[in-house]
């Protein structure tokens, strides 16, 4: 599995942190994006091919559409999800030693934020890869309705 260390750098309570993230095995993390652009979808978020030809770079600017429109329930879930890969390292002197993060290892608002913004890097591929999944079939489904349902000139 892929992992990455993680030391919060910016000044505050939370400074020296370190954090050990860890990508969630292909099935889980395919599941896990697959149910993100579900309920986005379900949630308004006009998203399609755009998310499928955007790449790595352009879903920064999609994360808004697609994290803004889902339920509460289900983006509490998702991120939930995510923070499964998250572990601290506690102590400096034991460095292999890693545990499970709980609320009270974050102190400061912005270090929650980033350490979620690094497990999700961890994860944009597999957003990409469901988007390639879920919108060739959903166009195709589309486009067949589309053959079947008679146009007005064809009256």
């Amino acid at each position: 599995m892929k992992t990455l260390d993680y030391t919060h750098s910016k000044a505050g309570a939370d400074h020296g942190k370190r954090f050990v993230l860890t990508r969630m095995d292909a099935f889980s993390a395919d599941k896990w994006a697959r149910h993100i652009l579900q309920a986005a979808i379900r949630g308004g978020a006009r998203i399609g091919a755009d998310l499928a030809e955007a790449g790595v770079a352009g879903l920064a600017g999609l994360g808004i559409e697609i994290f803004g429109f889902m339920e509460e329930t289900e983006l509490d879930r998702a991120l939930d999800r995510l923070m499964q890969c998250v572990a601290l390292r506690p102590d400096p002197a034991h460095p292999d030693t890693t545990r499970a993060v709980i609320a009270t290892d974050f102190e400061e608002p912005d270090t929650l934020g980033l350490v979620r913004a690094e497990a999700f890097r961890l994860h944009v591929g597999f957003l990409l890869a469901a988007a390639h999944q879920l919108f060739p079939v959903v166009a195709a489904l589309l486009g067949e309705v589309a053959q079947e349902t008679p146009s007005p000139s064809a009256a």
